[in-house]
C-alpha cells in the first residue's frame, strides 16, 4: 500500500486533515497536497498509479477531480451528503467513488483498497444514478441561465447588488437613479426569472453561481 501515492486535496478544514490521518494510520503514503499560491498541476504518477482524494469543500473540487483523471490519477470524493449535486458533478468529472464526510472511516479506507486492488468502487447502477442526477442537475442549471440571460446589464447589476445586501434606496442612491427606476428594474428581474420575490431571485442567482464552479 505504501508504494502508491495518495494525495488529499482540500481546504485547511478537520475533515482535510482526517483523511490524511486515517490513511496513514492504514499504512497509505498520504499527503495534503497543498492549494496555497498557484493552482498545483498533477504530474503524472508513476507506473504503480496514484489517488487523489478531493474534499468537495473546496470551491474548485469538480474541476480538480477532472484534472487529476486527465493526468491519470484515480480519484475519491468525499462531501456532505446533503450535496448531492457537487457529489454527482464529481462523479461526472470521473470520480471513481463518493464517500460521505459523515460515514466512518473505515468506509473510506475500504474504498481506497478497492481503487488500489483495481475493484470497482461504486456498482454500476449507482454510477448511473450518480450520472442521471449530473445530468438533471445541469438541465436545471442551464434553464435558470437562460433565465439569467434575458437580464439586461442594469437589471443584472441591481440583482448584484441585492445578492450582495444592498437596499433599494441605496441601489438608487449609489446608481445615481430615482427610487422608481430601481422598483422597476427589480420588478422585471422577478418576471424575467420566474420568481415572486427578491429572495427567491437571489437564491436562484447564487446557486446558480455556484453550480457553475
Amino acid at each position: 500500500m505504501a508504494a502508491v501515492p495518495v494525495l488529499v486535496v482540500g481546504p485547511h478544514d478537520m475533515v482535510t486533515t482526517s483523511v490524511v490521518i486515517a490513511l496513514k494510520a492504514n499504512g497509505f503514503a498520504a499527503e495534503k497536497r497543498d492549494l496555497n499560491g498557484p493552482r498545483p498541476g498533477f504530474p503524472r504518477p508513476d507506473r504503480g498509479g496514484g489517488i487523489v482524494v478531493v474534499n468537495l469543500d473546496l470551491p474548485e473540487s469538480v474541476g480538480l477531480i477532472a484534472q487529476a483523471v486527465r493526468a491519470g490519477w484515480q480519484t475519491l470524493a468525499v462531501g456532505r451528503q446533503n450535496d448531492r449535486e457537487r457529489a454527482a458533478a464529481a462523479v461526472a468529472a470521473g470520480a471513481a467513488a463518493y464517500v460521505p464526510r459523515s460515514a466512518p472511516v473505515d468506509v473510506l479506507v475500504r474504498a481506497v483498497l478497492s481503487i488500489v486492488s483495481g475493484r470497482p468502487v461504486m456498482l454500476t447502477g449507482e454510477r448511473r444514478a450518480w450520472l442521471e442526477l449530473h445530468r438533471t442537475a445541469r438541465a436545471e442549471v442551464d434553464t435558470r441561465r437562460r433565465h439569467l440571460d434575458l437580464l439586461t446589464g442594469r437589471e443584472f447589476e441591481v440583482l448584484r447588488r441585492l445578492e450582495r445586501g444592498q437596499k433599494a434606496a441605496d441601489i438608487a442612491v449609489d446608481a445615481v437613479v430615482a427610487m422608481s427606476t430601481v422598483r422597476t428594474h427589480i420588478r422585471s428581474i422577478l418576471m424575467k426569472l420566474e420568481v415572486n420575490s427578491q429572495q427567491d431571485a437571489i437564491a436562484l442567482y447564487r446557486e446558480t453561481r455556484r453550480q457553475g464552479e
